[in-house]
């Protein structure tokens, strides 16, 4: 009798627990299906630090990346420029205002090109907040 109670149990922990994992799947399948990026939530409190993991890149190529940038500060942000330590890396992005509340989409490049090895980066962006840049930290490994 005392088996037939932990079979039962046993059976519902298990119903239980695919239920969960299928409801969180659908969840994350939803996100990742609005926005195939990177995230980056700017609150105008210090620094706003990216990190931007590029992956395996071939040789000799070029591979973008999308990084969205939210604007949770309670007034407008604006993207002026940029500054890196590389000419292999550079950012495509429209200067205008993001209203609170509000995202944009920056398009971050980089070409492979004379890199080898292990590479890393540093982009700070200048924003109308003084002393509250947003920073990207890169990293790829060329193939």
């Amino acid at each position: 009798m005392k088996r037939k109670w932990v079979y039962i149990i046993l059976i519902l922990t298990l119903s239980l627990v695919g239920i969960y994992k299928r409801k969180h799947l659908d969840c994350n399948t939803e996100q990742q299906s609005e926005f195939q990026g990177i995230v980056a939530e700017y609150s105008g409190e210090g620094v706003c630090e990216v990190v931007v993991d590029l992956g395996y890149v071939m040789r000799s190529s070029t591979v973008t990346k999308t990084i969205r940038i939210v604007n949770n500060n309670t007034t407008p942000l604006v993207l002026l420029d940029y500054s890196t330590q590389c000419r292999c890396m550079w950012l495509d992005f429209e200067r205008g205002e993001i209203a609170s509340g509000e995202h944009q989409d920056i398009k971050l490049t980089f070409d492979s090109r004379g890199e080898w090895g292990t590479v890393g980066n540093y982009m700070e962006v200048t924003t109308s907040e003084e002393d509250t840049p947003i920073v990207l930290w890169i990293g790829a490994k060329i193939e």
